[in-house]
């Protein structure tokens, strides 16, 4: 069993006394919006570190002392035309995200139209020197190319100019800032050449910058309505109404954000519980898989405590609230992995990093190409085309579609495999992944147990004893008792009628016809005066009595998936280190783990939600480790993890939750790695490529080698290497999971 005292997930976030808050930030449009608003708290009273993250709309804060007052902190915020709140609503988050999506549709289609009649005059100057057209009709030919970038420099740029304009004055200026200068610098020189009776116009390359962005932009929206749902997912997965009990004893059905902590209510089985709560009377019996993972239920009594999400097997139970909505279980791990979510991948940290360094380099270049033509007497026309060729053939279009492009080849591809990629952290994090990390119940079992072993007593046979089981237990929610029905099926008949009697945590009375027959827990059989012979009784059996005499048992076994014991088989055999990591119990675990192959040492067993991520945590500091669940206990693991992968059977938020979805099963998981360690190499590739191009180009633009429609040509031509590089991310690899790289051995925790 892990410490009792691990650290909770927020504080592995940082390695200090947990000091921290998750605001959220409505308005914001693209990742330069989030640098800005992330600079400006950074220098704020009071904060110690903050990190703002675009696809979750979250900022994280922290502070030493006092914690800042939110007013003021809305205050800076607004200064920049954004929204701080002090909570975190998903609701709002999705309606932003899908606005911010049809924002960027209109001004991409609008862009789309009048780009192509801005180029077609602009291909025709181009081609003048051919003699394709007249030199007296070169300067209307610019004047329509000016009047078709109208909409797209006015309208679809506009988002640009304006947060370009935020980063600056917030101190932290990006990729915006220097599109807001780039477009300007080509508008006024263009302007200025046809008052001047020129045809050397720019247009085209300002035009060209604004729609390559906006396609970079739309690709980044994907990632982002993931993390939007990730609360709301959570919270769907548990009923918004409670029985509330009056202190007159009368009860009424009533929402559950209307209940305090304190009033009692009542859970039915059946029922799944809205809210955390003491049990103060009654018995029974609760799945706690949901935030468990213990594939048994759990016997409740007075004084017990049952978690929101949690469902009610067996009995009747009546109780005091102790957490009501927003301070629930489920509420705080919904938090926690909204946290981890806003946290910076790698490549994403160095492609802000270069961003940044770029555009005081672009900057500096441009400034030197003009300084040095009017040094080498060039007219000022002349030199202010070449800043501008300058910071149009380095801006970093390629960079900025160095990694959504990959994304989107990949997720297309891989989709067409059974995997849906969530969070293109996945792509990254699965170089040199040492250790795959297995949650047991659902995702290497059914969570359906199976029979094993049949023995019946005296003149009792197989099939008259399963029968027997079948009908004693035929009405009961048991997971023992499905898997018997799953086993027996339709091959034996059912005797109708009699009337059953379900005693929580111990087992069913059937009487019929003036028989009576028992099944469930030797000691209440025993209790009932039936002769059981001695036996371990540890759930996984149920005995049978008929007529007050010892009939037989049947034992059960977690039931494995098909494909569980050959995916571990053949991953070991690759070099991996699997770990089994579990809520249930170390028996159990154990067990499962001797069938699978692993190791007993590499058994964890009895962990919670929390603890789950802290161990993911320390291993992840000796090794790069996956973790393969399906539960919502398995979520803040999922999201913490470098690289979390959800099965088919997932629910609905551990799938939300995770990087990657597997909609078949762990079968894929070999795949997966294959595809998203070839995905993380043309990322690598790509961010070479966009690099090594401005260092390049940079000096030629500088020597005036390079005019600026060379230039706009070269600066899509670096685009279109990004994009035909990432198509690679469509080739079909070597057929089948087995084809996937060894790898090296992880470390023994």
């Amino acid at each position: 069993m892990p410490d009792s005292n691990a650290n909770t997930a927020q504080d592995s976030l940082h390695q200090k006394p947990e000091r921290q808050d998750i605001l959220m930030i409505e308005g914001m449009r693209c990742g330069s919006c989030a640098i800005a608003v992330e600079a400006l708290l950074k220098k704020q009273p009071g904060i110690s570190d903050a990190a703002v993250n675009f696809a979750a709309d979250v900022a994280l804060i922290c502070w030493d002392n006092e914690k800042p007052q939110l007013a003021s902190l809305q205050k800076a915020v607004a200064r920049l035309g954004y929204r701080l709140h002090g909570s975190v609503d998903a609701e709002r988050s999705k309606f932003q995200a899908e606005s911010v999506r049809k924002h960027l549709q209109r001004r991409l289609a609008v862009a789309a139209v009048f780009g192509m009649w801005n180029m077609m005059p602009a291909l025709l100057i181009y081609l003048s020197p051919l003699g394709a057209v007249e030199p007296e009709v070169l300067w209307p030919l610019a004047l329509a190319s000016g009047l078709f970038a109208v909409p797209v420099v006015l309208y679809s740029g506009s988002h640009f100019y304006r947060v370009g304009w935020r980063t600056l004055l917030a101190g932290a200026p990006g990729l915006d800032s220097l599109i807001f200068l780039a477009v300007f610098a080509a508008c006024i020189i263009s302007t200025w050449q046809l008052a001047t009776g020129s045809h050397h116009v720019y247009f085209d390359a300002a035009v060209m910058l604004i729609t390559f962005q906006l396609i970079a932009r739309l690709l980044d929206t994907s990632v982002r309505r993931r993390a939007s749902e990730i609360i709301r997912r959570y919270l769907q997965d548990v009923p918004q109404q409670v029985v509330l009990k009056h202190p007159d004893g009368s009860v009424e059905t009533r929402p559950a954000n209307s209940v305090e902590t304190g009033e009692r209510i009542i859970l039915q089985a059946g029922e799944q519980l809205a809210l955390d709560g003491k049990v103060i009377q009654g018995h029974g019996q609760a799945d706690l898989s949901m935030l468990t993972g213990e594939h048994l239920p759990q016997s409740l009594e007075p004084g017990a405590e049952l978690l929101a999400g949690c469902q009610l097997v067996e009995g009747k139970l009546e109780l005091l609230v102790t957490a009501g909505i927003g301070q629930r279980r489920i509420d705080r791990l919904s938090r926690s992995i909204s946290a981890l979510l806003s946290r910076k991948t790698t490549l994403q940290r160095l492609t802000d990093r270069i961003a940044r360094i770029l555009l005081p380099v672009i900057l500096i270049a441009a400034a030197l190409g003009v300084g040095l033509a009017l040094f080498q007497g060039v007219p000022a026309p002349e030199a202010a085309a070449r800043g501008l060729a300058v910071m149009i053939i380095s801006c970093p279009c390629a960079l900025s579609l160095a990694i959504p492009l990959v994304i989107t080849m990949g997720h297309a591809h891989m989709v067409n495999q059974g995997i849906v990629l969530r969070d293109p952290a996945a792509l990254e994090a699965a170089a040199k992944v040492a250790a795959i990390v297995f949650d047991k119940t659902g995702t290497l079992t059914t969570g359906e147990p199976s029979v094993n072993r049949i023995i019946p007593a005296n003149h009792w046979t197989q099939s008259t004893l399963l029968q027997l089981a079948q009908n004693t237990l035929n009405e009961s929610q048991h997971p023992v008792a499905k898997g018997l029905m799953a086993e027996v099926g339709s091959a034996l008949a059912m005797t109708p009628g009699g009337t059953r009697e379900s005693v929580a945590g111990a087992g069913t009375r059937w009487v019929y016809g003036g028989n009576i027959a028992l099944a469930g827990r030797a000691s209440w059989l025993r209790e009932q005066g039936v002769d059981v012979p001695p036996t371990e009784d540890t759930g996984m059996s149920v005995y049978i009595a008929h007529n007050g005499f010892y009939a037989g048992k049947i034992g059960f076994q977690e039931t494995l998936r098909p494909e569980a014991a050959p995916t571990i088989r053949q991953l070991i055999h690759q070099g991996y280190t699997v770990y089994l990591l579990s809520g249930d119990t170390r028996k159990a675990c154990l067990e499962l783990a001797e069938r699978l192959g692993i190791p007993g040492k590499h058994v964890l067993s009895g962990y919670s939600p929390e603890q789950k991520h802290n161990f993911l945590d320390n291993l992840e500091r000796q090794t790069n480790a996956v973790f393969v669940g399906d539960g919502l206990n398995d979520g803040l693991a999922l999201a913490g993890a470098r690289l979390g992968i959800a099965v088919g059977s997932a629910a609905p938020a551990t799938g939300e939750a995770a990087a990657v979805y597997l909609t078949e099963s762990i079968a894929k998981v070999p795949t997966t790695l294959r595809l998203a360690q070839r995905a993380r190499k043309l990322m690598h590739q790509n961010l070479f490529w966009a690099v090594g191009y401005n260092a390049l180009v940079i000096p030629l633009a500088v020597m005036g080698w390079i005019q600026p429609v060379i230039a706009a040509i070269a600066m899509s031509l670096s685009s279109l290497c990004v994009l035909l590089n990432s198509l690679r991310m469509q080739k079909r690899g070597p057929r089948g999971a087995q084809s996937i790289p060894s790898a090296p051995r992880g470390p023994t925790l």
